[in-house]
């Protein structure tokens, strides 16, 4: 009984495929700078990792596939800017191919996202 139901648990588990293994590409940097409505697309084959993202003291909405995803406030201080630029402080985001992760701000300052870049490997 041990052998048949460790041969049926051997079947089973090798008939299971991944739909790929990720390999690591590049680390991409996106900034935008007086765009207050910039748009990127991710790479068919390719996968992103958002690792962070800052505003330089101003509110930025960011969107994935048109969607709003979060938005992310800068530092003020007695209603203007701070000077300086600010992390997010959200885990990694992952996107696929094919996905916009696009931006919002009024402010026209500086807004960036840190990246990595993987390929899907077959």
């Amino acid at each position: 009984m041990k052998n048949l139901l460790f041969l049926l648990f051997l079947f089973f588990s090798l008939s299971f495929t991944a739909q790929g293994n990720l390999q690591f590409n590049q680390v991409v940097y996106l900034s935008a700078n007086t765009d207050n409505t910039t748009q990127w697309t991710v790479p068919v084959g390719k996968v992103w990792k958002i690792e962070a993202v800052g505003v330089y003291g101003s509110t930025l909405t960011v969107y994935f596939n048109g969607a709003t995803s979060f938005i992310y406030a800068g530092s003020y201080s007695n209603s203007s800017p701070s000077g300086y630029y600010r992390n997010a402080d959200a885990s990694p985001i992952w996107l696929p191919g094919g996905s916009i992760l696009g931006q919002s701000c009024g402010c026209g300052g500086n807004r960036w996202f840190s990246i990595l870049e993987f390929n899907v490997v077959p």
